[in-house]
């Protein structure tokens, strides 16, 4: 597990940064948030947008965050709950 040390948006993408320890060492990783669709909009059967929501879009700084690096390369990581489209 780690934890949110940072959130922040730049123009309309927001990144969250986290902070992990492995064997006594600090590690940081930073990740655009993901999108999921939640609903498509449409006029007369034709998309013309959509709704989202990012799974990790409601944590802020010093909640917990799940983070799967490799024992080997401890600073190879991501976090595994990000999931979805990177929209920019």
């Amino acid at each position: 597990m780690g934890k949110i040390i940072k959130k922040k948006r730049n123009g309309n993408v927001w990144f969250l940064t986290a902070e992990y320890i492995v064997e006594g060492k600090a590690y940081k990783r930073s990740e655009q948030l993901r999108y999921q669709k939640v609903k498509t909009h449409k006029i007369a059967n034709i998309p013309i947008g959509m709704a989202s929501q990012a799974p990790l879009g409601n944590l802020k700084e010093g909640d917990s965050v799940r983070i799967k690096f490799n024992p080997q390369k401890p600073k190879k990581a991501y976090m595994p709950d990000n999931v979805g489209m990177l929209l920019t």
